[in-house]
């Protein structure tokens, strides 16, 4: 879920900012009638039985309706799948309305959605308003994206004003905070969210890819230093652990050199090699997606970080040269279209974009000579 510092809310609300294909929108969310108890809430991977409505009837009529389907619908099974859904950029909530549909949570399917479910039990029920955050920034990052200016304004929301819907959550299955799952389990997170990225972004869905790359990134982050070593660190590894006979390697428990070896052997688990080169990707990935929406910043970060995880890789080394281009960092654009150049020096895109910058920096130099010119004249 994108995390954005938003005006104050009311007390009893809290509020955030959620990405949908359209852009970014602000969430305000409070609770309607009495909590339940219990320490089940939805988590990721688990499956949510949930109904969204528009909010048109008052909070008693809402909790007496709800009352009657909690009895009369079938709870939800772990066997079951997701409701498929298509994302569409006309729509800010990425689920059908007024019916019970199945949210996987953790898959982005509907970000306003899964972070109106943080928190809550089953058998609760919620209001939650959304509105168009900070609409001016939003239409111009859309423009970028696609090309052409279009207008923040939705189906179930526009950027003049608010609207209000009621979210019923009648069941769920378990799930998992990340920090209790194995590092086999994240990485397949981690690849399922790095596929139905590109999914999105191939569907011109560029802030629904954003999300998945981002979440994927930060799990990946978890995983740091639990991969699996190749065959030939192993042996290394072993080697020296057979000479080292000091009090330290002693006093070390043998069950945590027992975990070691089981994740060593497990093949969920990356290499080194295979962790670093889809993080590398990931952050090339999501270098693009920023570099269309307009967070020039933000994707030469990225790029960088891809860069330094694999340098071999020119498709990083282009997204640097393009987000430092557009930054007005020619120097520094002029060395990353250089590097494709030396890995791959047939490269038509990478020529052609280094005459670009060498043309401005030469229009550059000219004007400062210029200007010099007249000081000392």
């Amino acid at each position: 879920m994108t995390t954005v510092q938003v005006p104050a809310p009311v007390p009893g609300e809290t509020s955030w900012v959620s990405a949908c294909p359209g852009g970014l929108w602000e969430v305000r969310r409070r609770w309607l009638g009495e909590r339940k108890r219990g320490d089940i809430t939805p988590m990721l991977g688990s499956l949510c039985k949930v109904k969204v409505r528009r909010s048109t009837v008052t909070e008693g009529e809402t909790q007496h309706t709800a009352s009657q389907e909690q009895e009369s619908t079938a709870r939800v099974d772990s066997s079951e799948q997701a409701t498929s859904h298509p994302r569409s950029q006309d729509s800010v909530l990425q689920l059908p309305l007024d019916e019970w549909c199945l949210l996987r949570m953790g898959e982005g399917q509907c970000d306003i959605t899964e972070g109106c479910l943080e928190g809550m039990r089953a058998g609760e029920m919620c209001e939650f308003t959304v509105s168009a955050w900070n609409a001016k920034n939003s239409k111009a990052a859309v423009s970028d994206a696609n090309g052409t200016q279009t207008e923040n304004t939705t189906e179930q929301g526009s950027s003049q004003q608010s609207d209000c819907f009621t979210l019923q959550l009648h069941s769920l299955t378990p799930g998992q905070e990340s920090w209790q799952m194995t590092p086999g389990e994240k990485w397949s997170w981690v690849l399922s969210h790095k596929q139905r990225g590109g999914q999105r972004f191939g569907n011109g869905d560029i802030w629904g890819a954003t999300d998945c790359y981002c979440r994927a990134v930060k799990l990946a982050i978890t995983i740091n230093g639990k991969t699996r070593r190749n065959a030939s660190s192993t042996g290394f590894k072993e080697a020296v652990d057979g000479e080292d006979d000091d009090d330290d390697a002693a006093l070390t428990p043998c069950f945590d050199k027992e975990n070691e070896q089981a994740e060593s052997d497990d093949v969920s688990i990356p290499t080194d090699e295979e962790y670093k080169t889809v993080k590398a990707e990931l952050h090339c990935n999501l270098s693009l997606c920023q570099l269309k929406l307009g967070q020039l910043a933000k994707s030469r970060d990225s790029s960088i970080k891809a860069t330094e995880l694999n340098p071999k890789s020119t498709k990083a080394w282009y997204r640097l040269g393009q987000a430092c281009l557009q930054l007005g960092e020619l120097e520094e654009s002029r060395m990353a279209f250089g590097k494709i150049l030396e890995l791959q020096p047939d490269s038509a895109s990478a020529r052609t974009a280094l005459k670009q910058v060498n043309s401005r920096l030469k229009d550059m130099d000219s004007k400062l000579g210029q200007r010099l010119s007249k000081m000392f004249n």
